[in-house]
């Protein structure tokens, strides 16, 4: 998935040999949350789970649902 126009991400040698992450959580990828919401998990697990706002969360879930790239989640 291409995550260059998601405000809230950014790739980077330096974080997690430039996978996705967040620009506020350099150490968390982004597609691990879609991930986790796709197998099921609802928002605030995921939230929970990661130890990550749950705003993050939410964005990646709008975001990938806008691509029509997952499909709807909780």
């Amino acid at each position: 998935m291409d995550w260059s126009e998601f405000d809230l991400a950014m790739s980077d040698e330096r974080y997690l040999d430039g996978a996705a992450v967040f620009k506020e959580e350099p150490r968390m990828p982004v597609l691990t949350v879609l991930d986790n919401l796709e197998d099921g998990m609802a928002p605030e697990a995921v939230a929970e789970a990661w130890q990550i706002d749950l705003r993050l969360v939410n964005a990646v879930k709008e975001f990938a649902e806008s691509r029509r790239l997952a499909r709807s989640f909780r």
